[in-house]
């Protein structure tokens, strides 16, 4: 569209809006949001004229793309209706896949019609119809025909003459991603290097220090290539090219000439606490990305791309188990090359259970395979996990027959869901359950170090790395009160990445390796000190003073400056590091809890009831005792209740359960305002976030949130377990009873 967003007019707007149903009153106020606007004209500087207009909407207003994309909407209604009428017919990938007439990205559009003259005709009538009535206008020049392979020229030029002399398209780009994929991966895809390559040459490396070079190639270099890698996956050798480009500008150059790259991109790449500056390897983020993809396809089975390429490529099964045919196009490839990523961290989140096979899919948590260990009797006839549930409960007596002891508590522990939902997939590495490119990343480049942990052993190369007293190392390092550039300065120095006379001569075999300063010894560097980590940050500053001094003597034939003004100086901008950060305002984890208890109780509606909450367990038994004190604002005891339920065998999830269970118990007593006061402080904090720690923990969150909603007013505190005694007492005697026991406290008259 040629100025698509000011030949928008305001009267087709409002009739879009009338068909599509918006309420009058919402309408006149986007009417005057329209209509109300003026402009001038910057002319030198001077605000010149004034004009008020007649259609149009703003570029750069939040509002506006949403206003376009309901006049975008009358174009995709035309479509339709063209295809309901069998006048266009649209694009199919698969026989069994939906029709595509169009797909719309903002002012561009992507429109499937059979290649004849009579299609094309009809969607050139189909514009017009549009253009006089929202006032848009086709920009043919910056419009392309894009034929499939079995379109002889004649009828090509045809079509592209119905079209009003549309240009064909060979080979090009759309929204920036390649349109045809052909054999050479490497050319297809080379714009990116290029682009990178381009990019890093105009900066300018010598004014800017190393840690100026890591914030411009981790904000800006190392983000230019993530759009691509999100679809396509990229070949090794164009990852390993970047990656060279990035590792050259880091390191730097000389006349032309790439200076020496003192430790490998690999161990760059690492995270700060193995040893690394954090750079991504973009063979992992590649894949890492793609398994974006497959969790969406996965997850969000609705969404038009998964129905596509569903119809395409797995019919009749799931995409974590299909096999990709040999004329799979390379998007597919890519994808089913990130399946392997997924399958690391993925497992069943257990709903009605009807969706989850019992013998073949990962359901049960805690366990290597997610599969049962228990071999699958003969005679046993049960396939789906909703097999084992009786009555919104598991069947103790069927899984006890079935499964083997170990199975069949882990079984048990898994906590089912209120309210029937269906079962889901739950990505175990990441809080909250949703797959992230990040938890993806994390796992993938895990799976690399293994693989090369095994081929140091299988070399018999002793491998230390990403021990604990390693990573203590690392993360005091970058944890200190000192600029970045001096945490860069000790990296290297510890890395053996500093260019000291003796790694130089030792590499180039050029050179004297005897320290110009002194005369009498090599020149290496510092690894370590002997005292106390609280000067850590000071022994770092004297020692980049010195490694500065020693810069000025060697390239710049400076005098030998004096020894105490270098640890003056030192000292004078360790102090400085220190006040500042000492100036920041910081409140402890304790003061902000405190204070959120405050706030809640000083905010608590009268007239609420509060309940006390404990928990207990017994070693060496499964058995959960809760314990609930119920009382009115003003401190009256009303009820007692001693609640026994199965351990799921963790603190938290416990508590959770409790906390379920007694808003079911209060649910039924018709209150319409309460609060509930417990003692963990990681279930309050998995409430507010709302980012359960495990599939178990995220189906108890689900149902606490669907029953608070019962209630006109719930709210959860946190509170300290000597001010729930008698809650906890009640708890401890819940362990041995058989049902569950509730008692109402007499009141006082």
């Amino acid at each position: 569209m040629a100025k698509a967003y000011d030949r928008v007019e305001w009267h087709f707007l409002q009739a879009m809006m009338e068909k599509m149903g918006f309420c009058p009153v919402w309408i006149k106020w986007i009417n005057s949001c329209l209509k109300t606007v003026t402009y001038s004209f910057n002319c030198n500087g001077e605000a010149k004229g004034f004009v008020t207009p007649g259609r149009g909407i703003r570029q750069g207003d939040p509002l506006s793309p949403y206003l376009f994309l309901i006049c975008s909407e009358g174009l995709s209604s035309l479509l339709r209706k063209a295809e309901e009428s069998n006048r266009i017919q649209g694009l199919k990938i698969s026989r069994q896949g939906p029709e595509l007439t169009h797909l719309f990205f903002a002012d561009d559009s992507l429109i499937f019609c059979k290649a004849d003259k009579q299609q094309a005709t009809e969607i050139m009538n189909i514009l017009k119809i549009y253009e006089a009535a929202s006032g848009q206008m086709i920009n043919l020049d910056k419009s392309a025909v894009f034929f499939s392979r079995n379109m002889i020229s004649d009828q090509r030029e045809e079509v592209c003459q119905a079209l009003g002399g549309m240009n064909e398209a060979k080979q090009g780009k759309y929204l920036g991603l390649p349109m045809v994929i052909s054999r050479t991966k490497d050319q297809i895809f080379g714009f990116v290097r290029e682009n990178i390559k381009r990019r890093l040459q105009n900066w300018k490396s010598k004014f800017l220090s190393s840690a100026g070079k890591e914030v411009m190639l981790k904000s800006v270099a190392m983000a230019m290539p993530t759009y691509v890698m999100s679809c396509f996956k990229l070949s090794r050798k164009l990852c390993k090219d970047i990656s060279a480009l990035m590792a050259n500008f880091w390191w730097g150059e000389t006349s032309g000439r790439n200076k020496m790259h003192w430790t490998s991109w690999e161990r760059m790449a690492r995270k700060r606490n193995e040893g690394g500056l954090g750079f991504k390897d973009l063979e992992a983020f590649n894949k890492a990305m793609l398994g974006k993809q497959i969790w969406r396809i996965l997850t969000k089975p609705n969404l038009l791309v998964s129905k596509v390429l569903k119809a395409k490529y797995f019919p009749k099964e799931s995409i974590r188990h299909c096999n990709p045919p040999k004329s799979a196009s390379w998007i597919w490839q890519g994808l089913m090359g990130a399946r392997s990523l997924l399958d690391k961290g993925l497992i069943r989140r257990i709903g009605n259970g009807r969706n989850t096979r019992i013998w073949e899919h990962k359901w049960i948590p805690k366990t290597i395979s997610g599969m049962p260990s228990t071999v699958k009797p003969n005679n046993c006839d049960l396939e789906r996990v909703d097999e084992l549930i009786c009555h919104n409960r598991w069947n103790k007596n069927t899984i006890f027959r079935v499964f083997n002891r170990n199975d069949a508590e882990r079984i048990l522990s898994i906590p089912l869901s209120l309210s029937g939902r269906e079962d889901s997939y739950y990505w175990q590495p990441q809080a909250g359950g949703e797959y992230t490119v990040n938890s993806g990343y994390k796992i993938q480049m895990k799976n690399n170090r293994k693989a090369r942990k095994s081929a140091s052993e299988v070399a018999g190369s002793s491998y230390i790395e990403g021990s604990q007293q390693v990573s203590q190392m690392w993360n005091t390092l970058w944890q200190l009160n000192i600029k970045h550039k001096i945490k860069l300065f000790i990296w290297k120095c510890i890395q053996g990445a500093l260019p000291v006379r003796e790694a130089v001569s030792r590499r180039t075999r050029i050179g004297d390796p005897i320290c110009r300063t002194c005369g009498e010894a090599q020149e290496t560097k510092a690894r370590a000190r002997p005292e106390g980590k609280e000067h850590i940050g000071l022994t770092a500053n004297i020692l980049w003073q010195i490694w500065k001094d020693r810069n000025k003597k060697e390239f710049e034939s400076s005098t030998r400056s004096s020894p105490l003004r270098t640890v003056e100086k030192a000292h004078r901008e360790w102090l400085e590091q220190v006040e500042v950060e000492k100036s920041k305002d910081r409140t402890s984890t304790e003061e902000t809890a405190h204070m959120h208890d405050q706030q809640n109780q000083g905010n608590e509606a009268q007239g609420a009831m509060i309940m006390d909450l404990s928990t207990a367990t017994r070693k060496g038994q499964n058995n959960l005792g809760i314990g609930v004190t119920v009382r009115t604002t003003a401190g009256t005891k009303i009820v007692e209740w001693k609640l026994k339920e199965r351990s799921l065998g963790n603190q938290s999830l416990d508590d959770a359960l409790a906390l379920k269970l007694v808003l079911c118990k209060a649910a039924q007593y018709q209150w319409s305002r309460i609060r509930l006061n417990f003692a963990n402080k990681e279930l309050l904090k998995q409430l507010t976030k709302t980012q359960p720690l495990g599939s178990r923990m995220a189906t108890l969150l689900e149902d606490i949130v669907n029953v608070k909603r019962l209630f006109c007013m719930c709210s959860f505190c946190l509170s300290r377990e000597e001010n729930m005694i008698d809650s906890r007492k009640l708890s401890v005697d819940a362990l041995g009873i058989i049902v569950d026991e509730e008692r109402n406290v007499p009141q006082c008259l």
